[in-house]
């Protein structure tokens, strides 16, 4: 079994872009070949593909039904309140008040009514004095219940202090209990992903799967179990990226959700089948605790190399901060947990020192806020600086410009044992660092002397720390970029750990064959499909092969094969519609390989649910740089409606017909996606340009040694005239087969009527007929009247005025309509040399403008990206001109 056959699944309860861990550990598995996909969750909740780093990327929309079930059953149980008691909600307090409100108004505006008539002496006084008796009532009644609803309001709230003090020290004593802690009432998200990723697993058949964090380690154990149950064996690598027992608190991270978490590591950390973390000491502890048969394998989050390399804006010139003057930086995770607070105070002994926060996720958050007011108060807000964070792989090229990278978090058990992947990256932006006195990040600094070590929490011996390094700055720096400390906490060291876990659970050596787990993209090419109509997508794919050696091209069906056309790729219907591993397979050979992508007909490439088209795979492409365009074909895109208001004899004219209406919907459709896309946009037949504004016209291509024929043309004393529709509503067979059979009855021809039969056995009976009708009704040609033309038969058809005005040559097809079809069969029988000459002008036609040679002129600007396509100009233009 090769690495290539090695796959791996991964998955992370967040949408990956942020985890540098994550990201580099695909990688490192993705360069030795390894097929490797990464499970996470959709931040904007659409799902989404891309690739990086050789890995395929797939975010999947989890809408996390079970989690909100819980908000708000918890939610209703605190807002219960006895009947008549206050009102659950503000709105409803306002809206009764506006209820009653517009009540007393309609009653004056009555009153008012009233009275003006009785002055005009209009009406009945007996009545009017009933309606005054009638209005004092309904007045009393809604002032009634105005004061109700005042008082009910003034008794709620009085009610809602008891009830909302209640549940939080009810709260508050719970929170604070570790036990009972159950994981499945209080993290039912850890369900939620299961029932998002569960599946996917059980369809991508891996032979690994790796989790990220306790929030999967469950999905991944469930997998590896439903696999047993297929006589399949999958392994199971939990990946601890802190120790969860003694996470931080802060917000709804309580101690008890923490140990609900723990809870939920411990009942299935020994199913797994090896466990790697991020330190020695949360090593040790995990085996102690959870009495594992191996000792998990230390694979430090330290960054690769190659990312300082990477050109990007320093912190120092993002902030205007010029080279002389001292900066500090904490770059991560803002939380009050993290100490941030210590190192804005410290800058009250610093006066001349300035702090760089990075934020991550954003500046945008109530911690941040929180350190920007702190800042405002101890009166050194000019000198701390919140900025929002760079790419993972931009991070360490971003911070080289600073003096000294902070770690200032607070003691809790997870931060005593963890070395977080921020010292590697001060490290290898040349950074000394300054850092509290968590055991493992104390023992580490002081056996490589990269910086300083200050008590946690306590701003003025963090202070006393900085200025000690900034007063011996050089030296500390020289430590720092020391190559074989260097060499200790590089990406790569740590990546061949993690291969090594891999090479034991799998019984394979895994070497690095692809570094950096991409695949260079050299030259062009494309990929067609999903359709390969009339197998035009294979026949432009070999064309340009052919007259363009250096591109490579494929074609792609995911039809039912029924007609035998050649093709590159296939797909079955069912595999296009649910096989997940056929779409993500065929996803991430494009995203590896490709350069330039045809969508046919306006379907997506890479799989389909109901209702997508085309423009589903647009943004995933536009993000790997592919370059794409649209191909169409005829029906998909020839609007219904503006066909027959300019085709006398259009199959839309009724449009009341099942047909007419189910294509006219399609066409709509098709046209309100179209609107928005920026992508060039071809038609196969001339008649099509009609209907796509700016569009290009790629002529059909044939197989012209395919058609060559030897049987002679109208020799026969009785002419076999072939009809084969491929779909005979829009081709008029209604209008054709009675005038052909009737001709038949009479001996003037033999009528040879097909339909559905494989390409192959077609193309016989096409090249042995001595005059083949096309189609009456759509007013152009297509593939089966170039087939025919080719095999030197005579070719009837109607083709408009205005189509055969746009062709660059005499058309060679003998023009005929519903009206007038028995008269031309016959002509041409009568008149045979003059047919002979029509059926003799066809193969030079098709070899001018259909063997693929004008195909690829047409294709080649797309495919050299000298064809651009602006939709709100609507304007093409060459890349580059004015």
């Amino acid at each position: 079994m090769t690495n290539a056959d090695l796959r791996v699944v991964m998955m992370v309860a967040n949408d990956v872009t942020n985890d540098s861990r994550v990201r580099k550990e695909a990688a490192a598995l993705a360069e030795t070949g390894a097929e490797v996909t990464v499970l996470g969750v959709s931040a904007s909740g659409l799902p989404s593909r891309e690739m990086l780093d050789g890995a395929l990327i797939v975010r999947v929309a989890v809408p996390f039904a079970l989690r909100e079930e819980r908000k708000r059953s918890r939610t209703a149980r605190r807002d219960w309140r006895p009947p008549l008691v206050g009102y659950k909600h503000r709105t409803t307090y306002v809206s009764r008040s506006q209820r009653i409100s517009a009540e007393l108004k309609e009653l004056k505006a009555d009153s008012g009514h009233a009275i003006a008539r009785a002055k005009a002496g209009q009406g009945n006084p007996l009545k009017f004095k009933a309606g005054v008796a009638t209005r004092l009532l309904r007045r009393a009644r809604w002032k009634a219940a105005e004061r109700a609803t005042w008082v009910r309001k003034g008794v709620g709230n009085k009610a809602d202090a008891p009830f909302k003090f209640s549940w939080r020290a009810y709260d508050g004593v719970l929170h604070r209990m570790p036990w009972p802690a159950p994981w499945r009432k209080l993290h039912p998200e850890a369900l939620d992903l299961e029932i998002a990723f569960g599946d996917l697993i059980d369809r991508l058949e891996p032979d690994v799967v790796h989790a990220h964090d306790m929030h999967v380690i469950g999905v991944a154990t469930r997998a590896a179990g439903r696999a047993k149950l297929r006589g399949r064996t999958l392994k199971v690598v939990y990946d601890a990226h802190e120790y969860v027992a003694g996470l931080s608190q802060y917000g709804a991270r309580t101690r008890r959700s923490i140990a609900a978490w723990a809870n939920h590591e411990r009942e299935y950390i020994g199913a797994a089948d090896r466990v790697i973390t991020v330190s020695p000491a949360i090593a040790a502890r995990l085996r102690a605790e959870h009495k594992l048969d191996h000792e998990p394998t230390v694979v430090m989050n330290t960054p690769n190399p190659a990312d300082v390399s990477v050109e990007v804006s320093d912190i120092r010139s993002q902030i205007g901060l010029a080279s002389d003057v001292p900066l500090l930086v904490y770059s991560g995770g803002v939380t009050r947990a993290r100490g941030i607070h210590t190192a804005v105070q410290a800058l009250v002994d610093l006066p001349d020192v300035h702090l760089a926060v990075v934020c991550v996720p954003g500046v945008a958050t109530d911690a941040v806020r929180e350190l920007q007011a702190q800042a405002v108060q101890l009166e050194v807000q000019d000198r701390l600086h919140c900025l929002d964070p760079v790419k993972p792989d931009e991070v360490v090229a971003f911070l080289r410009t600073a003096d000294i990278g902070l770690i200032p978090i607070l003691r809790y058990p997870s931060h005593e044992m963890a070395l977080p992947n921020k010292l590697f990256e001060y490290a290898f932006a040349g950074l000394p660092v300054v850092v509290s006195d968590m055991p493992s990040m104390k023992e580490f600094v002081d056996r490589t002397r990269i910086g300083e070590v200050f008590t946690a929490a306590n701003a003025h011996d963090l202070a006393t720390k900085v200025r000690a390094v900034l007063g011996d700055l050089d030296n500390y720096r020289e430590r720092v970029v020391d190559p074989t400390y260097q060499q200790e906490v590089s990406w790569s060291g740590q990546a061949a750990k993690l291969r090594e876990v891999y090479g034991e659970l799998t019984g394979r050596q895994l070497e690095v064959i692809r570094p950096g787990g991409r695949i260079k993209k050299t030259g062009r090419r494309l990929l067609l499909g999903p359709v390969n109509s009339a197998g035009q997508a294979w026949l432009w794919a070999t064309a340009l092969e052919r007259e363009v050696p250096d591109i490579k091209a494929e074609s792609l069906t995911t039809g039912s094969g029924a007609f035998d056309f050649r093709v590159h790729r296939t797909g079955t219907y069912r595999q296009y519609r649910s096989d997940l591993r056929w779409q993500l397979e065929l996803t991430a050979y494009a995203l590896r390989e490709v350069t330039h992508v045809l969508f046919e007909a306006g379907r997506p490439m890479f799989g389909q649910q109901r209702g997508q088209m085309w423009t589903t795979d647009v943004p995933m492409l536009d993000q790997a740089g592919i370059k794409h365009g649209l191909v169409f074909h005829g029906s998909e895109i020839r609007d219904p409606e503006q066909h027959r208001a300019q085709y006398r004899y259009s199959p839309f004219r009724n449009p009341d017909d099942e047909l007419t209406q189910r294509l006219q919907a399609a066409n709509n459709l098709m046209r309100r996606h179209l609107d928005g896309y920026n992508g060039p946009v071809f038609v196969t037949t001339p008649d099509l340009l009609e209907f796509v504004e700016n569009g290009y016209w790629l002529p059909l291509a044939v197989d012209i040694d395919g058609f060559v024929s030897t049987q002679p043309v109208l020799e026969r004393e009785v002419p076999v005239v072939l009809h084969a529709p491929s779909a005979s509503a829009l081709k008029g067979s209604a209008y054709v087969d009675p005038v052909l059979t009737d001709l038949d009855a009479r001996g003037l021809i033999k009528y040879q009527r097909v339909q559905g039969v494989p390409h192959s056995e077609l193309a016989e009976m096409v090249k042995s007929a001595d005059i083949v009708v096309d189609q009456l009704l759509l007013g152009s040609y297509g593939v089966f009247a170039c087939e025919a033309m080719a095999a030197g038969r005579v070719t009837v058809g109607h083709i408009a005025d205005p189509v055969r005005d746009l062709l660059p040559t005499d058309l060679p097809i003998a023009e005929a309509n519903p009206d007038d079809l028995s008269e031309v069969i016959e002509r041409l029988v009568a008149e045979r040399d003059t047919a002979r000459k029509i059926a003799d002008a066809g193969p030079s036609f098709v070899r001018d403008l259909h063997d693929g040679r004008k195909s690829v002129e047409v294709l080649l600007p797309f495919l050299n990206n000298e064809l651009t396509f602006d939709k709100e100009l609507g304007d093409e233009t060459e890349a580059g001109g004015e």
